[in-house]
């Protein structure tokens, strides 16, 4: 197939750089053509601190991705996080002519750039439209109004912003790499494609991502995300204080909790058959799961404390029959994670998985935000940011008046 079926991602996380490579085949599947993997660098928090080093974690994880799939990457749909991305919602009417009383796939985009017709910040940016629901004439509750009649169709749509500069960085990042973003997509809407099944989208749920230095928590109900919320905290406490505890080398402390970590005492063995070899020590000694259990409950107390006050944050009105789904390489390797989360959350948990990947969740995001991208073709940010610094709020509004009504 032709240059036009390849998509390529880009998962900038705290602790790894993803690039993933795929082919739309003809029946609108994704062929993976290969990945690339590097440490991440000059990323903190989900924020941008050094852009030299993010395009140079990203220069590798894309060289790498190229040489497996023999493809030339030109642009990327990149996964976009961090305590200063907000929703709202706005909703956009058109009208449909009446010698055309039959709604068209134009027609839908038309009443999509017509919910972006809004006051906000001056230091925010529009980052996606994520429709609700459509009405049309008055009938509420459509999810796909294409082919029907009708002469007036709404949206109710959720607008997803971000602060500005954190954008503009992200966005030089890549560029700097050589590449073009060709749409930043909230990185839980593509876990959430892995992960949530519609039902549970449709329920209500929450899909919690305990990263390496930052958690996401994000709320989907009746098919589409309702609330969002990062907490600045992840695996890496956890890490920081086994490594600091035994006194152990950082890289080995992540090896040991990968391996042995338990948050629950009674679920912890009390055999001395760890063997670690402490910073300054001459010789090796044994410690027992229940040892390092000591250590690692309370930061995953902790953690979970911070989870259940987000979620009591957003206040939300209906209760989330499909409970709490965890991802994320910060909590999912730790025996006995899950198990206190039931108890301190007060709802159902689960652990969310793929059938390729099943607990490892270094691809998750980097496939998802493909999936994402061939579903709903998220729109391209660099026209957008463009389009923000040459316009103002009312000349914008000109500016898509003239172009779709």
């Amino acid at each position: 197939m032709g240059k036009g079926n390849i998509i390529a991602s880009l998962d900038l996380g705290t602790s790894k750089t993803c690039c993933m490579v795929g082919e739309i085949t003809r029946s609108g599947d994704i062929d993976i053509l290969g990945y690339g993997i590097s440490e991440a660098l000059g990323i903190k928090k989900g924020v941008v601190i050094n852009i030299d080093l993010v395009v140079q974690s990203i220069l590798k994880a894309v060289n790498i991705a190229e040489q497996m799939s023999n493809t030339k990457i030109s642009h990327v749909a990149v996964g976009l996080s961090g305590g200063n991305i907000s929703l709202l919602t706005n909703r956009g009417v058109v009208a449909i002519p009446r010698n055309e009383s039959e709604i068209t796939p134009q027609d839908v985009e038309r009443v999509i750039q017509a919910a972006k017709i809004m006051a906000i910040p001056y230091d925010k940016e529009i980052i996606d439209v994520i429709p609700r629901e459509f009405i049309v004439d008055g009938c509420d509750g459509i999810k796909d109004p294409v082919g029907m009649a009708g002469t007036r169709l709404e949206v109710s749509a959720c607008i997803v912003l971000g602060l500005l500069t954190a954008v503009q960085n992200i966005v030089r990042c890549v560029q700097r790499a050589g590449l073009s973003v060709e749409s930043m997509i909230l990185r839980p809407l593509a876990a959430a494609e892995m992960l949530l099944t519609e039902d549970e989208m449709d329920m209500g749920v929450v899909l919690v991502d305990v990263g390496a230095g930052t958690t996401e928590i994000a709320v989907f109900q009746e098919g589409c995300i309702t609330a969002y919320d990062m907490i600045p905290i992840g695996g890496d406490l956890i890490t920081n204080d086994i490594a600091i505890g035994l006194r152990l080398p950082y890289s080995y402390a992540e090896e040991i909790k990968r391996k042995y970590a338990c948050a629950l005492p009674h679920m912890a063995s009390d055999k001395p058959d760890i063997e670690i070899q402490s910073l300054g020590d001459s010789f090796s000694r044994k410690i027992s799961q229940k040892d390092l259990t000591a250590v690692v409950e309370p930061r995953v107390q902790e953690i979970l404390s911070y989870i259940t006050r987000s979620i009591k944050d957003f206040e939300l009105k209906a209760i989330l029959p499909a409970g709490i789904v965890f991802t994320g390489g910060g909590l999912v390797h730790i025996q006995g994670a899950m198990e206190m989360s039931q108890q301190l959350l007060n709802l159902p948990v689960r652990l969310g998985t793929t059938d390729s990947y099943d607990r490892d969740q270094t691809f998750t995001i980097a496939l998802g935000l493909l999936n994402y991208l061939i579903k709903h073709r998220a729109f391209d940010l660099s026209s957008a940011t463009k389009e923000r610094s040459a316009y103002g709020f009312l000349e914008r509004v000109k500016r898509i008046l003239r172009e779709y009504f």
